[in-house]
C-alpha cells in the first residue's frame, strides 16, 4: 500500500521480498510470508528486489535483447 509502513520501511510497491531475517523466502506462497510477518516480533530484516528481475532470475521470464 503506498504510504503505509512497508513502503516506509523501504519496501516497494512492485518488489518482491525474497528474504525474511536471514531466511529465504523465494519459493515462499504469499500467505505464507504474510503469516510469517504477521507473527514477527521485534525488528524485521528484509532483502527485496524489482519483480521483473526476481522473474528473470527464476526463469519465469526470458531476456528481451534489444
Amino acid at each position: 500500500m503506498r504510504g503505509g509502513i512497508a513502503e516506509r520501511g523501504g519496501v516497494r510497491v512492485g518488489h518482491r521480498i525474497i528474504e525474511i531475517n536471514s531466511q529465504s523466502v523465494v519459493a515462499t506462497p504469499h500467505e505464507k510470508i504474510v503469516q510469517i510477518l504477521s507473527k514477527a516480533v521485534g525488528e524485521i530484516h528484509m532483502k527485496t528486489m524489482p519483480a521483473a528481475m526476481y522473474r528473470l532470475l527464476t526463469a519465469q521470464e526470458q531476456p528481451l535483447y534489444i
